[in-house]
């Protein structure tokens, strides 16, 4: 009987995450599409613009080699790409842990011989799933778009540079779950997530451009991401599984306390 009810847990979660997954797909392939068009064809007058731009505001398209290609995988990969999978792992993770309970049908689960944290693990492997094929398929993506257009992205580590964004979404997906299920609210696992990756963001962007303190941006959760250079130096290991060590620590703070605490439903 529970092993049938987390089943069916699990194909709920799938159902629900469905549609979220595709449309994140399709954002990422048609930012892609733009973005390797644009490139493609205006890439050397964007070099040359970017060439003059003020360091800080140049940060923002974060390290490249200077040619089209490496500025467009740049620009992709520091900010637009993260930001589709940390929309989709923080909601989506916030949602596993108490979506259930914010609708008012947990309590209906409950009713048979399931665990809370059962209910909230099944849901988590659903996002785990989604974020994977997400960066997966937004590498695929890359590679044909780059085929159509006819751009050359050698020393451009696209795979790498998506293994390592994993890292950085189930850190933040784990960050929101926990805090979700702790406070027994969305709003604050997505709110604090939210803001904890937008500063960390601007934090590891924006200071190493004064020198004195560009050791600062390396104490921030961004820099696990971007600090690994991906598209250049592929997957670092260690800021790979340091983001995903912070997340399952976090993701078990919600499974510890999800089963202590007084739920709404």
């Amino acid at each position: 009987m529970r092993g049938s009810l987390l089943t069916n847990v699990f194909t709920k979660a799938v159902r629900d995450a469905l549609q979220w997954t595709l449309i994140a797909v399709v954002a990422l392939w048609l930012m892609t599409l733009m973005m390797v068009g644009v490139f493609s064809t205006f890439g050397d007058e964007y070099a040359s613009i970017l060439g003059d731009l003020p360091p800080a505001m140049a940060a923002i398209y974060g390290e490249n080699d200077g040619s089209p290609a490496g500025i467009a995988m740049s620009a992709m990969f520091a900010l637009m790409t993260p930001i589709v999978l940390l929309v989709y792992a923080i909601g989506l993770g916030s949602s596993a842990a108490v979506g259930e309970e914010e609708s008012r049908t947990l309590a209906l689960l409950l009713t048979n011989p399931v665990k809370r944290a059962g209910i909230m693990i099944s849901k988590i492997v659903v996002v785990l799933i989604g974020v994977v094929s997400i960066a997966l398929l937004g590498w695929l993506g890359v590679e044909l778009a780059a085929s159509l257009f006819g751009m050359d992205l050698g020393g451009q580590d696209v795979f790498g540079a998506s293994v390592q964004l994993i890292g950085l979404a189930l850190m933040f997906g784990g960050l929101a779950a926990g805090l979700s299920a702790w406070r027994g609210s969305s709003a604050v696992g997505i709110g604090v997530a939210a803001v904890i990756a937008l500063i960390s963001y601007f934090v590891t962007t924006l200071l190493p451009v004064v020198e004195e303190l560009a050791d600062v941006a390396r104490l921030t959760p961004w820099h696990l991401y971007s600090g690994a250079q991906a598209l250049s130096q592929g997957v670092d290991i260690l800021l790979l599984a340091v983001a995903v060590v912070i997340g399952a620590a976090m993701l078990w703070v919600g499974l510890y306390t999800i089963e202590r605490r007084d739920l709404k439903g």
